[in-house]
């Protein structure tokens, strides 16, 4: 089978031709027909996730997809051949990723989640949706926004972003978010109401001309820390500072009139479980900046892909 795999921590990612891996107990064989990529990929690959749990070389990298059960391992209850699946397939140890044209799984993946796939979702929208949607629906949940609060979205143009807009904005939140004059409408399509144009004006004179009382919450999803820092005086009292991207530093995560967090995907079959309901409600959906073939995953990695209008999600066409 093709697979995009790398030998070694910091490895080149490449292009493969593997045998077909076989489910153990616990596992289930899924045949991926749809993957997306994340920064979760890069910081796999690069080992600075090494820490986390056991991994086996070589390593098919890929972490979202979607596909067919094709075999179930022993002692399999939760699925069955010819279910459709998706979700984020985190096993430990982990080694038999998405990006590839078979992967092994554990039914109940140690780091990860796995679900049926709703009859009405095509497997390349589904798999746009697990890290990026589960991340972006978690860090809402957390900041405790009430519903016509306001929220604050550093980098409302990409995959947690784009998906962060659009569940606050379903909750009756009240959504300024940072983005691009290129893209600037497209964001508002989504659900915010104000945009602060990067590069038009600093970002914590923004919020004053458009909160002059506080927001409720901010979150980030960039990873700027001066950035951050910057805005977080805009916070009311008891409100939330928030960073899917380690923009919290010492100091910020130290404060003790705001909640402050960088915040880890937690509750992954629950996030997912809601997910699907919203995305078949229709309330929410993904936003696909670009779809290539799985040959073309190690260009999609490190970002040299040709995106026209929002970034959001890259899906990798697997069969």
């Amino acid at each position: 089978m093709r697979a995009i795999v790398i030998e070694r921590f910091g490895g080149t990612p490449g292009l493969k031709e593997l045998p077909v891996p076989e489910p153990a107990g616990g596992q289930v064989q899924v045949a991926i027909e749809a993957a997306a990529t994340n920064p979760l990929d890069l910081a796999i690959a690069s080992g600075s996730l090494a820490a986390l749990g056991e991994y086996r070389f070589p390593l098919t990298l890929g972490m979202d997809g979607a596909g067919t059960v094709t075999a179930i391992g022993d002692g399999v209850t939760e699925f069955r051949v010819g279910d459709r699946v998706f979700g984020q397939f985190w096993s430990q140890p982990l080694q038999f990723g998405t990006f590839a044209e078979v992967c092994v799984v554990q039914a109940a993946p140690a780091f990860g989640a796995l679900a049926a796939t709703p009859d009405e979702l095509p497997s390349h929208v589904a798999a746009a949706l697990p890290t990026a949607g589960m991340t972006a629906l978690g860090a809402i949940d957390h900041t405790r926004v009430p519903d016509g609060g306001t929220l604050v979205v550093i980098g409302a143009t990409g995959g947690v972003g784009t998906f962060a807009v659009q569940a606050a904005a379903a909750r009756g939140i009240r959504v300024i978010a940072t983005a691009s004059a290129q893209v600037a409408e497209q964001v508002r399509g989504l659900g915010a109401v104000e945009i602060v144009v990067r590069g038009a004006e600093p970002l914590d004179l923004a919020l004053r001309r458009l909160a002059p009382e506080g927001v409720d919450a901010i979150l980030d999803v960039v990873g700027d820390q001066s950035i951050v820092s910057s805005v977080a005086g805009a916070v009311r009292d008891g409100g939330a500072l928030f960073s899917t991207a380690f923009g919290l530093d010492g100091k910020l995560l130290a404060d003790e009139r705001i909640r402050t967090a960088n915040y880890r995907l937690d509750r992954k079959p629950e996030r997912l479980a809601e997910l699907a309901r919203l995305v078949t409600a229709g309330t929410i959906r993904p936003v696909i900046g670009a779809k290539l073939p799985i040959e073309e995953a190690p260009r999609a990695l490190i970002g040299d892909v040709e995106v026209m209008g929002l970034r959001g999600k890259t899906v990798l066409h697997v069969r």
